[in-house]
């Protein structure tokens, strides 16, 4: 389930630049990185408290989603755990790798490793923004170029 959330927040797009490319095919208009920029409307950063029980917190410090426009994706979320009364521990990177597609303003993006789970994100001008929901909980993840 983690995973998946994370999937949710993360945004960057590698241009592979040619002179005989199309620059108005999907790929070449969604091409760059997309920095992650709020969760429920909290900006990123400061920290963004993810998960929190008697096992501890797990904060979301940054992220990033990578297009290419061959239609794969790199997901990187920063993290950092904290145990109970505890001291913070080091901050740690999640990658996902995986294609993406886009079918009108839907953006479809498929983990290599958990192909039956894609993420979706509605694409509105220079930002991906990911409606999600997790354990009963709404959430709206933004990424922007």
């Amino acid at each position: 389930m983690k995973r998946i959330f994370l999937l949710a927040i993360a945004a960057a797009l590698t241009l592979g630049a040619s002179a005989c490319q199309d620059n108005t095919s999907p790929g070449a208009v969604l091409a760059g990185t997309y920095t992650l920029r709020s969760v429920n409307n909290v900006s990123v950063p400061p920290p963004v408290i993810l998960y929190a029980d008697p096992t501890g917190t797990t904060e979301l410090l940054g992220g990033y989603i990578q297009l290419d426009r061959n239609g794969n994706y790199t997901d990187v979320v920063t993290l950092r755990d904290t145990p109970p009364g505890g001291v913070p521990g080091q901050p740690y990177d999640d990658v996902i790798n995986g294609t993406w597609s886009l079918s009108g303003n839907q953006l479809q993006l498929t983990d290599v490793t958990d192909p039956g789970n894609p993420y979706y994100a509605t694409v509105s001008g220079s930002q991906l923004i990911f409606q999600n929901y997790a354990s009963g909980t709404s959430y709206t993840v933004v990424y922007a170029k």
